[in-house]
Parts: C-alpha cells; sequence; structure tokens
C-alpha cells in the first residue's frame, strides 16, 4: 500500500477462501473491507486487506501444527475507488451478491454496501449540506464483479453505520444517521420476468413513535 491508511470503519467478507484440507488446517484467513482515507478527507477509499490468523495453541499441540510465518498479520489485497465514494462512512458485506476473485489466490472480494456521509465536495459540502443543513447524504451498492457503484438511497440525512440482518443477500438494511434516525431499507423484484429492483425506506426517529415511508 503505497497510500496513507487512516481506517474508520470495517466489516468482515461472509464470502470464505476456498481451502485444501491441508491449508485449512494450518492457516485461516479473514477477509476485511476497511473503510480508510487516503491524504485528504475527500479521498475516502475501500481497502481490501486479509487477516492470517494463527492456528490455536490448543491444536497446534495436539496435531502437530506449526505456526505460519504470516500467521496474525495483515496483508494488503486491493484498493477499490468509485466517484460514488463521496464520504464514505459505514460499509457492510453480502454474500450472495455478484464477487470478484482476486488477483493473487481464489479468495474472492465480496460485494458490499457502503454509506457516503456526505454527497457533495468542497464548497458544495460546506454550503449546502453543512450550511444549510440539506439531507444529501446516501447509500451505495458496489458490485465487485462489474467493479461498479450505484446509489440506491438518497436523501439521507449523515448516515454512518449500515447494517442487515441478511448477511447472505443484503435485502434488508439498516442505516443510522447522526441525527438520531435509523432507516430501514428493503429491496424486493417487480417480478421474475423483469427483476426490476425497488428498495423502500422506512425511518424512525429516536423516540421511534414517528415514521414515515417512500420509495
Amino acid at each position: 500500500m503505497s497510500h496513507a491508511f487512516h481506517p474508520i470503519s470495517l466489516t468482515i467478507s461472509p464470502v470464505h477462501k476456498l481451502l485444501s484440507p491441508e491449508e485449512e488446517a494450518s492457516e485461516r484467513v479473514l477477509r476485511l473491507l476497511v473503510v480508510s482515507y487516503t491524504d485528504t478527507v475527500d479521498e475516502g477509499v475501500v481497502e481490501v486487506i486479509d487477516y492470517h490468523l494463527p492456528p490455536t495453541s490448543f491444536l497446534t499441540n495436539l496435531f502437530g501444527i506449526k505456526n505460519t510465518e504470516r500467521g496474525g498479520e495483515l496483508s494488503y489485497v486491493a484498493t477499490i475507488k468509485s466517484e460514488y465514494f463521496t464520504a464514505p462512512a459505514g460499509i457492510i458485506a453480502v454474500k450472495d451478491q455478484p464477487s470478484l476473485l482476486s488477483e493473487y489466490d481464489n479468495h474472492a472480494i465480496p460485494s458490499f454496501y457502503l454509506t457516503n456521509t456526505y454527497r457533495g465536495k468542497g464548497l458544495m459540502r460546506d454550503v449546502v449540506e453543512k450550511g444549510l443543513k440539506i439531507a444529501r447524504g446516501d447509500l451505495v451498492f458496489y458490485n465487485a464483479k462489474a467493479e461498479g457503484a450505484l446509489r440506491v438511497g438518497f436523501g439521507i440525512d449523515r448516515p454512518f453505520s449500515v447494517t442487515t440482518d441478511d448477511i447472505d443477500g443484503g435485502t434488508r438494511l439498516y442505516v443510522s444517521t447522526q441525527t438520531g434516525a435509523i432507516h430501514f431499507f428493503e429491496q424486493f423484484y417487480i417480478d421474475s420476468v423483469s427483476p426490476t429492483l425497488l428498495l423502500t425506506d422506512s425511518v424512525r426517529t429516536k423516540d421511534l413513535r414517528r415514521s414515515n415511508s417512500r420509495s
């Protein structure tokens, strides 16, 4: 990695590396997707990093497994950039969406959802979003296989964390904001012939008494 690394959030990939029985016994790898900023607040990226877990001492003693040289270390895999990453904050990887095989091994890079606290940059961000407090944050879906992004949630007031109760498909997403609201997003297909994806957004404020919906 040739640039600065300032991580603010991360997710663990639900797509596991394909290992032989010998590799599985000697080393386990967690693939991390980390939202990080390089040199300025306008340069948000997603870093793909592997964490190599050493075998537990129990397994080492029982089966005579030797710790690998990389056990317990982090290794850089790739940097994902997009013009849609305007002010990335939260991230959640999903399993049953298109994945991209890494150039170096058979461990796939998963697709993911990402929140942007702000949509604009520079003067637009300072005047419109921070000064006038116009909500323009968004939720972005990144298709790892196509290496492209798409805005799927709009007009959110400074979103941050995002999570899901469906780690396989990511059909239901929960986004928290700095204003004390929780947005619930749900996606579904109109029909099986022309699978047009719709995403609805229900909002609950921190007092949990008022809600409204829009599609």
